[in-house]
Formats: structure tokens, sequence, C-alpha cells
């Protein structure tokens, strides 16, 4: 094969891998984009969150009942779910579970909402039920902890304030939803074919180097 045959051979072949790569970062990408849980929107509870302890947000729209556990997470000081977006109507059952005590009063409520918390401070094993009947947005926390950002909210109902969510979902996404993996088999292939080809080609120069008749067609 002629030095400069081999040049276009081994241009197309990079070509091509890199046309694979290009085009698996692409599906990779069109995968990743606008999947997940919450249809790319989330509650805006104003702030009121930023910083909590826990920080987890759930959709948990559908139910009629849900669970939150009050001091949830590694030190103990935490909602989980920290926000919540429920349909009108669901029954929240506040499960204590952590080892410290706490307790859980309301901070915000929307107009005409009905609800009381749970005032004393106690431990583990209490366990105690809010129906949210009216719709809007409800912000509660920890007495003896808030300080510490054990907060939390709850969204109602559809009428809720919304914000885009981060990464157009509801919550982070693992990578092979994203498409991750397949996008790496493709860019190590490209990868290793382009390093493959440059090799043979330094050792095709370096051995034949160039000839009077090389591309001629002679």
């Amino acid at each position: 094969m002629k030095r400069r045959e081999f040049v276009r051979s081994a241009g197309g072949a990079t070509a091509l891998g890199a046309g694979a790569s290009a085009t698996a970062g692409t599906a990779a990408a069109a995968e990743g984009d606008g999947g997940g849980g919450g249809g790319g929107k989330r509650p805006d509870f104003g702030g009121y969150t930023d910083g909590a302890k826990g920080g987890a947000y759930e959709d948990l729209r559908g139910n009629d009942e849900v669970t939150v556990e009050v001091g949830a997470g590694s030190g103990g000081l935490a909602f989980a779910p920290t926000d919540l977006w429920i349909d009108t109507g669901t029954t929240v059952v506040f499960e204590w579970v952590g080892g410290q005590s706490h307790n859980v009063l309301f901070d915000e409520t929307p107009s005409g909402a009905s609800v009381e918390g749970y005032s004393e401070v106690v431990g583990s094993g209490t366990t105690h039920e809010v129906t949210f009947d009216t719709g809007g947005v409800y912000k509660y926390f920890c007495q003896p902890h808030k300080g510490l950002g054990m907060v939390g909210a709850v969204a109602v109902g559809d009428g809720v304030p919304t914000k885009e969510a981060a990464g157009g979902g509801g919550g982070e996404k693992p990578l092979h939803a994203l498409g991750v993996p397949i996008q790496a088999h493709w860019v190590g292939a490209a990868t290793i074919l382009g390093i493959a080809m440059t090799v043979v080609f330094s050792f095709y120069v370096l051995k034949y180097g160039e000839s009077p008749h090389t591309g001629t067609g002679r």
C-alpha cells in the first residue's frame, strides 16, 4: 500500500471512530434530556429548605398516604424526604426514627388551612398524622433543631408555584440513565483505534520512508 493511500485509509478509519463517538454522545445526551420524575418541574418553596439537613425531594402525588421520617440521616437531624409534593387530601405520617428527641411545628401554611403539628419533644417510636385538605405550600420545622437545618416543606395539589428542577428532573439521575456506559464504550473504542492507527502509520513511515514513486500510481 502506498503511503498516501494508507493516510487516506487511516484518516477514514479515525473519522469513522470519531463519528461513532459523537453519535454515541448525542444519543446519550438525548436519553438524558427530559427524563426522570417530576417532568422537569418541582415545587418552589422560596428557599425555605435550602441548606436543610437531608435535602431529598420526592414527588409522591398519586398516593393516599405517605411517610416522612423525623430524625433521619446520619446525624438524626433531618426530615426525609425534606421536600415533598402530594395531592390534596393525602395523609402524611410523621414517623420519629432518630435517636434524638424532636417535634414538628408548622411555620407557614396556606390561607384557610387547618393543620396541627406535634409540639411535644419526643423520640423514636412516635407517629403523628396530618391530612392536607387545603392546597398550597406548607413549611415546618423541629423547634429544638431548626437552627441546625431541621426543616421541611410540603407542596399540596397542582396549584403550587414551581421551578425548573436541576438537570431537568426531580433529582439527580444515575449515570446509567444518562447513557454513560454506552458512550464510554464508543469513546474507548475510538480512542484505541486512533492510537493503533497512529502507531502503524509511524512504523510504516519509519520503515519505508518516502519513495520517489509514492502516490504516483506507478
